[in-house]
């Protein structure tokens, strides 16, 4: 069912419900008047006919007959009788073809108990009244018909019926176009996203301009929009660049061994044009390697195996690590004092990716430091580690901050360098594999300093 129909019909069903109890309420409650009133009328009927016999000098029971039959009331099939306690009947009238209510035992014990007792038999409203006396006491029974009460009811049950069917006709009718009002900026929506391709990701949906759930809808899928395109354009170039970082070295091996088999060779000029090769297929080994790490730190930790691991060990086989890349490169460590609680120090992930990611920072710090010295800081602020990697280089170029941590991008300072502009990519999603976060702390002609915080195991769920 569309949403238009759907909400019509739950629009309809609560207007009905309303209606309905609305309905009854006054019915019932219309009822309850009705009987209230032929109550009061019979008992003051009544209280007359008792107090006319025996506090009216002069007035026998035939006299009193003639009141009661002149007496205009618009009930039908009236009747008066007065009993002792006893249940003898002392007085009576009765309209004519009129059966009368008379008082059982139970009734006259109702009465004495209640002063005042109404009860129903078929469709006549009666009351007994006890009324003690000097003399004896009484019970009287008035009933009557009461037609007009009857017959205004069933004028209100035609009139509520016939209401409340119109009622939810009209409820129907408004709620069809509440809904339409409603689905219509939903249909432009889902018309807009149709149209909405690949090749169309800077379309955006317009939105309403009025602050509600639409416009907020809209709005965050404006902003998932706007991130698709972004992911899109970066796959797009990571493609593009990684098909012309893979094709460099395959063309430039392929040329190598080309020229090499049209003629013979002197075996110093084989082993030189070995050499180019190797440095060729050692750097494209490399860079299948980074592509193959950026892969596998692209997914979700589920996946990957993860541990407690001591952040301040884990910097101190580093150098090590740094000395194999090249032995002229120096890493100084400096760590703050170290908490007193261990859990502090402690971080949750994988110890090959961190080492993997700080690696790169390092390197690219001994790389472009004039003294091939990196400055590693290791502290613990509230429920985090920070690192902070910093060299004496030439720092990063304002313009290129954007686009450092992009695959393949490459500094302006950098085009001296070797490299494939693939480690800062690597890194960032590392240490966003892990909850944590790298930026800029400053650059320029003092250097640069990269800042990595993670947080510590405790906190690594909750994030």
């Amino acid at each position: 069912m569309k949403l238009k129909y759907r909400i019509t019909v739950l629009f309809t069903i609560l207007v009905s419900v309303i209606l309905l109890l609305i309905c009854i309420s006054v019915y019932y409650f219309s009822s309850l008047s009705r009987q209230n009133e032929i109550s009061t009328r019979l008992k003051n009927r009544a209280l007359t006919t008792i107090g006319l016999l025996y506090k009216v000098p002069g007035i026998n029971q035939n006299m009193l007959r003639q009141i009661d039959e002149k007496t205009l009331l618009s009930v039908k099939d009236k009747s008066v009788l007065i009993y002792t306690v006893a249940g003898k009947l002392i007085y009576s009238y009765i309209d004519e073809n009129t059966q009368p209510v008379t008082a059982s035992a139970d009734i006259i014990k109702a009465a004495i108990q209640h002063k005042n007792y109404h009860f129903s038999v078929g469709n006549k409203d009666a009351v007994a009244i006890y009324i003690p006396n000097i003399k004896n006491d009484y019970i009287v029974v008035s009933a009557a018909w009461d037609q007009t009460g009857y017959e205004k009811l069933y004028e209100l049950k035609w009139i509520l019926f016939l209401s409340f069917i119109v009622s939810v006709i009209i409820t129907i009718v408004f709620g069809l176009l509440f809904s339409l009002q409603v689905t219509v900026p939903i249909q432009r929506i889902t018309h807009e996203v149709n149209e909405i391709s690949s090749l169309q990701l800077s379309r955006r949906i317009r939105e309403t301009g009025t602050r509600d759930e639409l416009n907020d809808l809209i709005h965050t899928f404006n902003k998932l929009m706007t991130r698709l395109q972004e992911s899109f354009e970066i796959q797009t170039r990571f493609i593009t660049n990684a098909s012309h970082e893979l094709s460099t070295p395959l063309t430039a091996i392929l040329s190598q061994l080309e020229i090499t088999l049209q003629n013979s060779r002197e075996v110093t000029e084989y082993q030189f044009i070995l050499r180019s090769v190797y440095e060729d297929v050692r750097g494209l080994a490399q860079l299948t390697r980074s592509l193959l790490e950026i892969a596998k730190a692209s997914g979700i930790n589920n996946g990957i195996e993860l541990k407690l691991i001591r952040m301040d060990e884990l910097l101190m086989d580093i150098p090590l690590e740094i000395k194999k890349i090249n032995t002229s490169y120096q890493v100084d460590l400096n760590f703050d004092a170290f908490p007193e609680i261990e859990d502090l120090m402690m971080v949750f992930g994988n110890d090959n990716l961190l080492i993997s990611a700080i690696k790169n920072i390092i390197t690219n710090a001994c790389k472009y430091s004039d003294n091939h010295l990196a400055l590693v800081k290791l502290s613990f602020p509230e429920n985090c580690v920070q690192i902070e990697i910093a060299d004496n280089g030439n720092g990063i170029h304002e313009a290129d901050l954007p686009y450092i941590f992009q695959p393949f991008f490459r500094g302006t300072n950098a085009s001296n360098q070797q490299g494939s502009g693939l480690g800062l990519s690597l890194t960032e999603r590392i240490i966003n594999l892990h909850k944590g976060h790298i930026q800029v702390l400053y650059t320029g002609s003092a250097g640069t300093c990269f800042q990595i915080n993670l947080p510590i195991a405790r906190q690594f769920h909750t994030r």
